[in-house]
């Protein structure tokens, strides 16, 4: 390979004075990158987080495999770029987020309802009536988290549904944590409000 020299005139690298004379001893080794992911791993670890987690953002069952798709193409286009400054976790989790209320602008414009449904099988040996109060209780839920203004239910689900730890949660919305917590107690404040409502006042509104 050539180089300039430093008085101007062309020179060659000397090939063997590029080797160091000394072994190299562990303290010295590079560390190697980890491994690169591949989306076929994407897919295979993230895809049932991924439909569940657009499910609890007001994605409507029938529009789920859609909206999952369209993450995935996402994901597919930016993998490489990924920097792992995140978990995957999180990194896939602020994808959804921003297809969710992609989603949701686009239902609103439809003037469609956003609650999602439910499966209506019973559980195996569950009483009738103790199912009719859990799918009650889940799409009351539901319904209050939809009327949530977008920020609130965001932070409300990975924190409280998701679990995530609210430094991840304020990664993957893109936002302080302090931010974060201001923004769930005013969602428990809010949801608590709408689920104190008697039904038949949530009916009407």
């Amino acid at each position: 390979m050539r180089v300039p020299a430093k008085d101007g005139r062309d020179g060659c690298l000397d090939a063997p004075a590029l080797v160091s004379a000394e072994p190299t001893t562990p303290t010295e080794q590079v560390a190697m990158p980890p491994a690169a992911l591949t989306f076929a791993d994407v897919f295979a670890t993230q895809a049932a987080y991924v439909l569940g987690l657009l499910g609890r953002l007001g994605v409507a069952t029938a529009d789920l495999e859609d909206v999952a798709q369209e993450v995935f193409i996402v994901i597919h286009q930016k993998l490489s770029g990924f920097e792992r400054r995140s978990s995957l976790k999180t990194w896939v989790c602020g994808i959804c987020l921003r297809k969710a209320s992609d989603y949701r602008r686009r239902a609103h414009r439809r003037h469609e309802r956003l609650v999602a449904e439910h499966d209506e099988r019973p559980a195996s040996g569950e009483h009738p009536e103790a199912r009719v109060l859990r799918d009650e209780s889940a799409a009351q839920l539901q319904r209050a988290l939809a009327a949530l203004p977008e920020p609130l239910m965001q932070v409300f689900v990975l924190y409280e549904i998701e679990e995530l730890p609210m430094l991840e949660v304020a990664r993957a919305i893109g936002c302080p944590r302090f931010t974060g917590y201001t923004r769930l107690r005013a969602a428990r404040r809010a949801l608590r409000e709408q689920l104190a409502q008697p039904r038949a006042a949530r009916s009407a509104r």
